[in-house]
Parts: C-alpha cells; sequence; structure tokens
C-alpha cells in the first residue's frame, strides 16, 4: 500500500530515517486507513525494539507520510545464521522479540503480519538487539471504528507460512493477539530447523496450503529435521554451531514442545500471550520444567476423529458390523456345546 524510502534529516538533527508514503495516485479509503492505524499504533508504542515514529504528515499535493526510525540490519533469521549463533542464543534473541510484541498487545495492537523480514536485528553496544517493523496489517485488540471499515469477509490478511489458523480461514471473525502468538511459534520454528511449519511451494495451490494451516498438524521440530537429506542437516547445525545428530537431541523434546505449544491449531491450546511463551522458554534456558506438555492421547484421538469423520463412521460401522457377526456366531456355537454337554450328562438318568 506504500513505499519506504530510505531518506536523510538534516534538522533539527542529521540522522538517516526511513520515511514511508502512499502511492501516489492509487491509494482508496481502505488504504488511507490502514497507513492511518499503522501511524497511530506505532505513536502509541515505546519499546526498544519497536521501530519508532519520527514525524508525520502529508505532502504538498495531500499524499500522507511518516517518518520512521531506520533500522540497517538483516532478518532474525539471517543474522542468526550469519552468526552462526547457537540455540540458546537465537532464544534469547527471539525471547526480546517476544516481549516487544506483548508491549504492543498491551497497547491493544495486534501485528498480524509477523515473519522473520518483519523482525530486524541491529547491534548496539557488540550486541543484537531486534526491531520490529511494519505495521500495515495491524488491528485493534478491541473493537475501532478503523476496524468496522477495514473488516472484509471472505479474505484473509498475513504472510503464507506465518500466518495463523484464524487468519487461513476467510469466513472468522474475532481474531485476537494468540494470532500473533501463533507466528511468533512459526518463527521459532524456523530458527530452531530452517524453515516454517507449513510452506507455500510451487506443488501447491493457495487453497490447498491454507487447509494445511488450518487443519494438518505441524510436524514436530525433530521429525522435520531428520526428513532432511544430510547434507542439509549438515547445514543448518553448522549454522547454529552444532551437529545433526546434537541439533535433533535439542529439539526433540522441551524445546519441541514448546514450539508445537505456539503453532497449536485450537488457540485455546496456544500460549495466551506472548510472555507466556517468552516465560516458558526462559524456564527451558534455565533447565526448570516448562509448561509445554505433550497432548494427552485421548486429545490426540478426537483431533484425529474431527479430521477423518468420514473415513471413521465407516471403519466404526464396518467393526460394528463384524462384531455382530462375530457374536452371533460364538452365541450360535456356545448353545451348540451347552446342548452337547447337558445332553451327555442328562442321559445316565433316562
Amino acid at each position: 500500500m506504500a513505499q519506504v524510502w530510505l531518506a536523510e534529516q538534516t534538522a533539527p538533527v542529521h540522522r538517516q530515517i526511513a520515511l514511508k508514503l502512499i502511492k501516489g495516485g492509487i491509494y482508496d479509503e481502505t488504504v488511507l486507513l490502514r497507513f492511518q492505524l499503522e501511524r497511530q499504533s506505532l505513536a502509541m508504542m515505546d519499546h526498544p525494539s519497536i521501530a519508532k515514529v519520527f514525524d508525520a504528515g502529508a505532502t504538498s499535493d495531500g499524499q500522507p507520510y511518516f517518518v520512521m526510525e531506520y533500522v540497517a540490519g538483516p532478518s532474525i533469521t539471517v543474522y542468526c545464521d550469519q552468526k552462526r549463533l547457537r540455540i540458546r542464543d537465537r532464544l534469547a534473541l527471539f525471547k526480546t522479540a517476544c516481549e516487544a510484541v506483548q508491549h504492543a498487545h498491551q497497547k491493544a495492537v495486534i501485528h498480524r503480519d509477523l515473519k522473520p523480514a518483519n523482525i530486524l536485528v541491529v547491534e548496539i553496544d557488540d550486541k543484537p538487539v531486534p526491531r520490529i517493523i511494519d505495521f500495515g496489517l495491524a488491528k485493534a485488540a478491541t473493537p475501532s471504528s478503523y476496524d468496522a471499515r477495514l473488516t472484509r469477509v471472505g479474505g484473509f490478511v498475513g504472510t503464507p507460512g506465518y500466518m495463523s489458523p484464524e487468519q487461513a480461514n476467510p469466513s472468522m471473525l474475532g481474531i485476537d493477539t494468540r494470532a500473533d502468538v501463533y507466528s511468533l511459534g512459526a518463527i521459532l520454528y524456523e530458527l530452531l530447523v530452517g524453515s516454517p511449519p507449513f510452506e507455500l511451494t510451487p506443488k501447491l495451490t493457495l487453497d490447498e496450503f491454507l487447509r494445511a494451516v488450518r487443519e494438518a498438524d505441524a510436524p514436530r521440530p525433530a521429525t522435520r529435521l531428520r526428513a532432511f537429506a544430510l547434507e542439509i542437516q549438515q547445514t543448518l547445525a553448522a549454522n547454529r554451531s552444532s551437529d545433526p545428530g546434537a541439533l535433533i537431541r535439542q529439539v526433540s523434546s522441551d524445546l519441541g514442545w514448546i514450539t508445537l505449544k505456539a503453532v497449536e491449531k485450537d488457540r485455546e491450546r496456544r500460549y495466551d500471550t506472548a510472555s507466556e511463551l517468552a516465560a516458558d522458554l526462559e524456564r527451558y534456558l534455565r533447565n526448570e520444567p516448562v509448561l509445554a506438555v505433550p497432548p494427552s492421547t485421548v486429545y490426540r484421538a478426537g483431533k484425529f476423529v474431527r479430521r477423518h469423520r468420514g473415513a471413521v463412521a465407516l471403519t466404526t460401522l464396518a467393526f460394528l458390523a463384524t462384531a455382530g457377526g462375530c457374536h452371533r456366531h460364538i452365541s450360535a456355537s456356545a448353545e451348540g456345546s451347552s446342548t452337547a454337554r447337558f445332553g451327555a450328562t442328562a442321559a445316565p438318568t433316562q
């Protein structure tokens, strides 16, 4: 909806800034509203890991713009791979991003487009610091006049690979902060194993991909790693200053369950907040018990039944029919056996 230019501010201070303005001549009311909502959302927030707004206004021909902090850094995934950060260091950096998202939620703002490209990393005093950018698809966590005018039933917003199942459902309204928790989980998944749980590939249509996001369970991180060719495993492990065997073991238990809890299909089973996700990662880093636990057998069975209602119904009917036939056969055999037995014992008394 807009262009972002690298610009130079000369007064009252001299610095590089990012200048975001709506593309001239092609915007409508919806674009203007989204632009205003992003500008307002950023203006409300004050967190070291969220890009700051310095100024706002309009050009002489009425084209709205705002001036933001220029973040000269790569995405969080690229940075971690370039620096070959270990898993523990990746988690520490990611936790800071979770805290920034929590700050946005406390300001009643849902980002709705969290992805590695929108979490950049800069180094301050030789320490990496994440910066969350691009609130262009942001939504108020509480109903607002903006949202009422921006709502479009039958479409979706977000980026394939990182959008929540709710966002992948065109008919679903009531998106809440747990959609951002899912997106954070997808980013965490990629930080661990090199790719998000679901990817839009040339072999998939968009509808097939969205169906998978809504219905398919994310593979466990260790399972995803084992599925890669050995050469890819070695590259992924080297980027994490590890080896394939050690990396698979590291993401097999608690860390794997934390990630899967964050990307749960059922948002009632996800972490309620970004800070809860960060807190469980902190427990993991301290070798303390984590809140994320494997889902029960009953829960997994229930999900299987819901996904395969037709097949389960047919299988159940076939089983009942077979069981009924066996029961009749056993009953008949039992009656024959009883008759023979009782006939044999009655014979001497006659």
